[in-house]
């Protein structure tokens, strides 16, 4: 399993434990507002999770009304 794969699965765990969202709802090409979330809020949400379980920081610049799944899981790779 590569690193984006496991990336991918990680992040699908903490939208289903965080949000009650299950993977099957979420695919790459979904964008994180308007599709997976309604609002910025769940979309801050989610990042500051993300930034916890890695440790890392996400620059908010990154992250726009067409961010997709598969960019946030990109932009956790490329961040590690």
């Amino acid at each position: 399993m590569g690193k984006y794969s496991e990336i991918y699965d990680k992040i699908t765990k903490i939208l289903f434990s965080e949000f009650g969202i299950y993977d099957e709802f979420v695919k790459e090409k979904y964008r994180l507002r308007g599709d997976i979330f309604e609002g910025r809020l769940e979309v801050v949400e989610l990042i500051f999770n993300v930034e916890n379980e890695y440790q890392i920081s996400i620059d908010e610049n990154l992250i726009t009304e067409k961010t997709t799944f598969g960019d946030l899981v990109k932009i956790v790779e490329n961040a590690l």
